[in-house]
């Protein structure tokens, strides 16, 4: 999957975070690839298609581009990570108190800033700044007692926060909350696959049952301002 960038106040509403910042996957090379939360066996066994042979590679494409999309739609419902990610977020400058990052936050990698003159300094983890991986979103914060450092920031993206979140495919979460997000995401691929459209004809056209996404939005984490 390549680099995505992400408008913070469209896709995860407003606040500070959101106004001030923009959130893009890491650049790596090679890109960042995902185990997906479903296999393409689960989702064939799912929708009852024979196995076909030779095997329908363009089939095998779509089901596995329904896999991502269906997973990428529990997110944004979730407003979490339901895969292992990377990102990159830069800022204008520092907010007042914490840095708010995505849930959940796995580890902080990287955090360093850039002044009017173009220099870089990098911080240290407990020494300059303080992570809580319990909060969901995670946050970095200064360590008691101090405040984020003085500095003239450069015109834009002065600061740089690199950070992992993210659920592994072994997490706990799946055999137990989890479960039912499957079920959801299982209920779209197959009203994609089926229908084509995320549609049904009754008084007009209606949008999926509400099963869709109360199954794709169970445990959800409020954002709390």
């Amino acid at each position: 999957m390549s680099s995505l960038g992400v408008s913070l106040f469209g896709m995860f509403g407003s606040g500070v975070l959101a106004r001030y910042g923009t959130l893009t996957l890491t650049a790596s090379s090679p890109v960042q690839s995902f185990t997906e939360v479903l296999t393409l066996a689960e989702v064939r066994a799912y929708l009852k298609l024979p196995d076909r042979e030779p095997p329908d590679q363009a089939e095998d494409d779509l089901l596995t581009a329904f896999i991502t999309a269906a997973r990428e739609e529990a997110e944004i419902l979730q407003n979490r990570d339901l895969v292992v990610k990377q990102y990159d977020l830069s800022r204008d400058y520092w907010p007042p108190y914490h840095v708010e990052l995505r849930a959940p936050l796995i580890s902080v990698d990287l955090v360093k800033y850039r002044d009017s003159d173009g220099n870089y300094t990098t911080m240290t983890e407990n020494t300059d700044y303080v992570v809580d991986t319990s909060k969901q979103p995670g946050v970095i914060t200064p360590p008691y007692g101090q405040t984020w450092p003085a500095y003239t920031p450069a015109p834009s993206s002065s600061l740089l926060v690199r950070f992992t979140s993210g659920m592994a495919a072994t997490d706990a979460f799946w055999s137990d909350a989890g479960a039912r997000v499957k079920v959801g995401m299982k209920l779209l691929i197959s009203a994609w696959y089926n229908g084509r459209l995320p549609f049904v004809q009754g008084r007009g056209f209606q949008e999926l049952d509400y099963a869709v996404t109360s199954c794709l939005s169970t445990g959800a984490v409020p954002r709390v301002r």
